[in-house]
């Protein structure tokens, strides 16, 4: 009976085993699906989180470039004429380390003109995409879809890959208002910065990645990144989305999605060696048996593992029973040693007492901490730490203490660090100099709280005394600076500024006045009170040097305005007889006078001329040395230009027999001053005249320059040249080299002038010349673009000139200076349909007016008791004069003289000395309009 009883317990234990071993092998092969799946699913998870942050990469530095590219876009359709120099200085700023941009050209009506960075792209400049095909249909592409089109990777000419960014550029047409095709932009983007920036190659060192479509075709273009076979190996696909169109990227495990699952066999070995360690203690000592060690492991595990330290000392004793390795480390202890110890053995003497405080609160309450303390190592050194335990029992009954110990030797250390920082900043802030002073105040009552040393420095006060006190009683501020200081904390203590800075004035013990730059914020104190904490600077430095400055500058102002007006005087003052003299010139060149005499005339009237032009070369001199030049610079149309400064000189040519000859120009458009160029191309060409050999030739030509964006004009001579020695002095003021003996009249500032006037133009001038083979003269301009309409009227004839007057006139001039009134009369007598009427003040000549209701006024400005403006003013006041044309006649010949006249209602504004020639056409013109309106 008791075989039977026993073999059916062994069956029955047998068969206990059996099931234990069929539900082991049942969840083995479950919990190996679910790793399986859950394997597959954390890889392909991880991934696609690694892989969408390359994509987002990707992604973002191409759609960062285009951006940039954008901006650029967005200043050409505000400004289409923009220079080279103006593109360059915004594509400069394009070009930062964030960008992986290689270059970029822009191409006004699809010829690229401006590049940046030029240097190795020289060759594109200039390129035509209507003559290459291959480039022509994505830049019309670009122009169809109005946005931006991306091309490539393709292979760059000059090395390595490069995506192409093609954008249109659209600006306002005026006609129609709608926006006009202006060009394209085209970008390059250098494909391998693009992936180093987006940190690709580490990727690909992580996953094997393969990326297509080529020209933003999606999964429909061609792979240029990876292998091709990465494909067909059931990838992880995502699509990375482009300004216009996608790429596609796949990318599989390195090795492939076998070489991944290596770790399933190992999960799969660790699941039968689990069931075995299940069930072999099973099989030894039994169920019971097995629970006791699994708990006790369990208990084991969590002991050894936990971080922070664990003890087990008796209660009695304080012997160690039992300690972890976390509180083992740090004691320098083996475990055997230390478990030979009690807590009483590493604990310093002067702890004593709390040691036994703490023993008496475990008594009372079960429990102790948090206790401080420190511990003896092993090697006598110390170390602090930290202590909460509770009281246990074990099986026999036997007290325990059970302890958790925690080292907190870097907390203390980093509290150390911190107290020693704090003081070392306390330090700082007290040590901060005599120029400031920190502070801090209540918000409501001003009473100081804190402030550091500079206050007997900028204040006078000691730090001592001020601390308690509001800072209203201690300073003398002045009324302004007072209430400006109440609204600002005011608004602060309100909630409405969290940031204020400002200047506040105050009265000096010593009586000088002081000026503080103070900057302050709102906190809240240990008490939970508003305060306002900042630092004052002393600025009375700084002001007093700011008001030297606004002082200085008033007066170099001053000294620019009476310089100013002391030009405009000198012009008025040198004009007025140079009136008479070139006039009166004039008038006698008209007379039946004999060769001798006419001879002489001439030989006055040129050198009057001469001198005129001295004064004028002297009074744009020194506007230009003052910065006081007004440039129009604008597309000025050079053939045209030519034709009137080669008229201009003609005579002087043709009396020295000089052959003038120039190359074709037409289409050649610069951007410059029209009046200030004229004047460069007069004064070189008339240098080519008066220098060259008699009988010898001058030539003009034109050209692209070296430096692209600009045109160089050349003005050859065939005369005797310059040495090379004398080329530094040739563009001095007033040094005229050799040719001051040379009996040629000039005044030594003309090719100074001239390069000032193209250097304020942005350009540059030189020369090259060799004795006895003549000379260039040449300059560089900026290239522009005449507009349409400008362009069709550039070769326009000039007007036809008036024709004499019919009718009878009645003409009044008022002018205090008797040689110029005698001018007129002179003039006028070869007029005698003509009636003159002079008067020598504006009280006369106003009494002039109204009496006889004159045709025309000739008006000079500079009148004694009143000026030409008020005589002006006073004739429009006149019913029956409001109309009557008033043209100024004046020494003022300043251009600022000139556009304040025309802008007081002077029909016209003629300077002395007078052209007569112009003189008469001005006032046939009044009179052929007054016939026409009669």
């Amino acid at each position: 009976m008791n075989n039977l009883v026993s073999l059916l317990k062994r069956h029955d234990v047998f068969f206990s085993l059996l099931l234990i071993s069929i539900f082991l092998v049942a969840a083995g092969i479950y919990a190996d699906r679910l790793h399986s799946r859950y394997s597959q699913r954390e890889l392909h998870s991880s991934m696609l989180s690694r892989l969408s942050l390359l994509r987002a990469n990707l992604e973002g530095k191409i759609t960062s470039n285009a951006q940039l590219v954008q901006g650029l876009v967005a200043s050409i359709s505000v400004e289409p004429d923009l220079s080279q120099e103006k593109f360059a200085g915004l594509a400069r700023h394009l070009f930062n380390e964030q960008s992986q941009l290689r270059n970029i050209g822009a191409a006004p009506d699809l010829v690229i003109r401006y590049m940046y960075p030029i240097q190795g792209n020289e060759a594109a400049i200039g390129l035509d995409f209507r003559k290459h095909p291959e480039q022509l249909d994505a830049v019309l592409q670009a122009r169809r879809s109005g946005g931006l089109v991306l091309a490539g990777p393709l292979d760059l000419v000059q090395g390595g890959l490069g995506l192409i960014a093609r954008i249109p550029v659209f600006t306002d047409a005026p006609e129609t208002g709608n926006p006009a095709f202006w060009g394209v932009i085209s970008a390059v983007i250098d494909i391998d910065r693009l992936y180093q920036a987006s940190n690709l190659p580490d990727f690909a060192r992580e996953f094997d990645i393969a990326i297509r479509g080529k020209d933003g075709l999606g999964k429909d273009g061609e792979v240029f990144f990876g292998a091709t076979e990465i494909f067909e190996q059931q990838p992880l696909l995502l699509d990375i989305a482009l300004p216009t169109g996608s790429w596609q990227m796949a990318a599989i495990p390195k090795g492939g999605w076998s070489a991944a699952n290596g770790e399933q066999l190992l999960f799969r070995l660790g699941l039968i060696v689990a069931g075995a360690m299940i069930l072999l203690p099973l099989i030894i000592i039994g169920k019971f048996h097995q629970k006791r060690l699994a708990s006790e492991a369990r208990l084991n595990t969590l002991f050894e593992m936990s971080p922070v330290g664990i003890a087990l000392n008796d209660y009695r004793s304080g012997k160690f029973l039992e300690v972890n390795d976390a509180l083992l480390a740090p004691t320098g202890y083996t475990r055997a040693e230390l478990l030979n110890l009690t807590y009483w053995d590493i604990t310093p003497d002067e702890y004593a007492q709390n040691e036994k405080a703490q023993l008496n609160a475990l008594d009372l309450k079960g429990f102790f901490g948090d206790y401080k303390k420190e511990y003896i190592r092993k090697d006598g050194s110390r170390y602090p730490v930290k202590l909460n335990g509770v009281v246990v029992y074990d099986a026999s009954g036997r007290k325990l203490i059970w302890s958790i110990v925690e080292d907190i030797t870097i907390s203390t250390q980093a509290e150390r660090a911190l107290l020693e920082s704090k003081k070392k900043y306390q330090q700082l802030v007290e040590d901060i100099g005599d120029k400031f002073v920190i502070y801090s105040h209540k918000a409501h009552t001003g009473v100081l709280t804190y402030v550091t040393g500079g206050m007997e420095k900028i204040f006078g006060l000691n730090n001592t005394e001020v601390i308690g006190k509001s800072w209203d009683n201690l300073i003398n501020w002045l009324p302004d600076s007072r209430e400006q200081a109440y609204g600002v904390v005011s608004d602060m203590i309100a909630g409405k500024i969290d940031f204020f800075q400002f200047e506040m004035t105050f009265i000096h013990p010593n009586g000088a006045e002081r000026t503080i730059l103070a900057s302050c914020h709102p906190a809240t104190d240990e008490e939970g009170d508003i305060v306002i904490e900042g630092i004052v600077e002393d600025i009375t430095e700084r002001k007093t040097t700011e008001h030297a400055l606004i002082a200085a500058r008033q007066e170099a102002e001053r000294a620019n305005k009476a310089k100013s007006e002391f030009l405009s005087r000198m012009s008025h003052e040198l004009r007025t007889p140079m009136n008479a003299i070139l006039g009166f010139s004039q008038l006698l060149e008209m007379e039946k006078l004999d060769a001798l005499h006419l001879k002489y005339i001439k030989e006055i009237k040129n050198a009057g001329v001469h001198l005129l032009a001295l004064i004028d070369d002297v009074l744009d001199l020194a506007k230009i040395e003052s910065g006081r030049i007004d440039l129009k610079l604008e597309a000025v149309a050079l053939a045209p230009l030519l034709e009137e400064c080669m008229a201009l000189t003609g005579l002087q040519a043709a009396k020295q027999a000089i052959a003038i000859t120039h190359a074709d120009c037409t289409g050649t458009v610069l951007h410059a001053d029209r009046i200030r160029l004229k004047q460069v191309l007069v004064n070189l060409l008339s240098n080519a005249i008066k220098y060259n050999r008699a009988g010898g030739k001058a030539h003009i030509g034109c050209s692209n320059s070296d430096r692209p964006g600009f045109v160089q004009i050349r003005i050859t001579d065939t005369g005797k040249g310059i040495a090379a020695d004398k080329l530094a002095e040739l563009f001095q003021p007033f040094n005229r080299l050799d040719a001051a003996y040379s009996g040629i009249d000039g005044t030594g500032i003309g090719l100074y002038l001239t390069r000032q006037l193209v250097e304020s133009m942005h350009g540059r001038i030189g020369v090259d010349s060799k004795p006895d083979q003549g000379s260039t003269f040449w300059f560089e301009l900026p290239v522009d673009s005449l507009p349409s309409h400008a362009a069709a009227s550039a070769g326009l004839p000039p007007t036809a000139p008036l024709p004499s007057p019919r009718n009878k006139q009645v003409i009044v001039y008022v002018e205090d200076n008797a040689a110029n009134v005698e001018l007129i009369k002179q003039i006028m007598i070869h007029r005698p349909q003509t009636r003159l009427l002079t008067a020598l003040t504006p009280d006369d000549g106003l009494e002039l007016i109204r009496r006889h209701h004159p045709d025309l006024i000739l008006l000079d400005i500079n009148l004694p008791g009143m000026s030409g403006f008020e005589v002006l003013n006073r004739i429009r006041q006149l019913p029956a004069c409001a109309a009557t044309p008033v043209i100024a006649v004046t020494a003022r010949a300043m251009p600022d003289d000139v556009e304040t006249g025309l802008k007081a209602g002077f029909s016209a504004y003629l300077t002395k000395p007078l052209d007569i020639e112009q003189f008469l056409k001005t006032i046939d013109g009044f009179d052929q309009l007054r016939n026409n309106a009669d």
